[in-house]
């Protein structure tokens, strides 16, 4: 499973979201932390639908648009 990742700055920390899953988000200090909560949080909403799938192993995070870095 393939996730496309935008990354953006706001109010001094990173966001990371997910086209694919709008309602889920990752915040933090730093992009690979960012990510890695992003992650977190698409694994939580998969696990809590009855679809009854594992996705942890097969989850890949595509940074598409990284807005974080300086224009």
């Amino acid at each position: 499973m393939r996730c496309t990742v935008t990354l953006e700055r706001s109010a001094g920390s990173i966001v990371a979201h997910c086209r694919e899953y709008p309602e889920c988000e990752g915040r933090a200090p730093t992009t690979e932390a960012a990510l890695g909560k992003l992650r977190a949080s698409v694994l939580f909403w998969l696990e809590s639908c009855p679809c009854d799938q594992t996705a942890d192993p097969g989850l890949v995070l595509d940074v598409v648009s990284d807005r974080t870095r300086g224009a």
